[in-house]
């Protein structure tokens, strides 16, 4: 077995395949039905692989030296320690989404959680990545709605709220944004990664994104920047005070954003500090709602 992961990994390097190490542990386990736990592989090199197996995973590298991605290939992603389904049409889960759920999480743990329980609600939901590690996690929410405009994402998420466990308290709607909740105050937290990226951006995204994943999921119409000021308004008319806004964005757009909000006396939301990669990038942006 090591030795077959091993002509993977130099295919995917000389293929300048992202993550070859990583593509090739996920195929194989993709290929010998072992998906719940791929790193128990490498503590087993001289395990032999049957024919059938090495035939499968052969021609699953194949598929993955075009670029196509592994987590397509193998049918989920691993988010937050949850196994999740993902399929080709929807938006691969991000580690930046997994620090923005870090983040909400460490905010409320210096609140009281609302009477009732927090409401949650994740827009442009995806795979539900986002609104099932919320759901899981020591939030506890009382409810979380996945909206999505996209049917099959919906459908995805209700199929990841099942796998989470959290079935029960998640909620998948079909949805653009928050247009089926009227303007008025219910939402305690709301979570988004919208398509930030305006007109041009194109030189931003990987090949392997531009070719597999949905553009739409990626370039906001009429840009990235109207739709995020778009959206920052219509949450902030539906969040409860002191509710928490949470949105990705690009690294340019963070400064103009929190300018946008804070700098307008009239305008509800406070953004209170923006998330920062390893590298130093913005990754996100996170606003309050003010309390009367």
């Amino acid at each position: 077995m090591a030795q077959l992961l091993a002509e993977a990994e130099q295919r995917l390097e000389a293929g300048e395949v992202e993550f070859p190490d990583t593509s090739a542990l996920w195929l194989l386990a993709a290929a010998l039905g072992e998906l719940e736990d791929p790193d128990a592989l490498e503590e087993r090199p001289d395990r032999a692989v049957d024919p059938a197996a090495v035939e499968r995973f052969r021609a699953l590298v194949d598929r993955r030296e075009a670029h196509e991605p592994f987590q397509y290939l193998a049918g989920v992603s691993l988010f937050r320690d949850v196994l999740l389904e993902v399929e080709r049409g929807i938006f691969l889960p991000r580690s930046q989404s997994e620090r923005m759920c870090d983040e909400i999480e460490e905010w409320a743990a210096g609140r009281d959680a609302p009477p009732g329980g927090w409401r949650v609600a994740d827009l442009g939901t995806g795979s539900g990545a986002i609104a099932v590690a919320l759901a899981r996690g020591p939030l506890a929410p009382s409810r979380v709605w996945a909206i999505d405009l996209s049917p099959q994402a919906a459908a995805l998420a209700g199929r990841n709220a099942a796998r989470g466990g959290v079935a029960d308290r998640l909620l998948p709607v079909v949805g653009d944004w928050l247009t089926m909740v009227r303007p008025e105050p219910c939402l305690d937290i709301v979570t988004v990664v919208p398509p930030y990226l305006n007109p041009g951006d194109e030189a931003y995204l990987s090949e392997e994104t531009m070719r597999w994943e949905p553009l739409e999921a990626f370039f906001g119409e009429p840009s990235g920047d109207e739709l995020l000021r778009h959206l920052i308004d219509e949450v902030a008319l539906r969040l409860r005070p002191g509710g928490l806004l949470a949105c990705q964005l690009d690294t340019d757009q963070a400064e103009g954003i929190e300018a946008y909000v804070n700098e307008d006396p009239e305008h509800p939301l406070t953004v209170e500090w923006i998330l920062i990669d390893d590298e130093g990038d913005a990754d996100a942006i996170l606003a309050v709602k003010e309390v009367p």
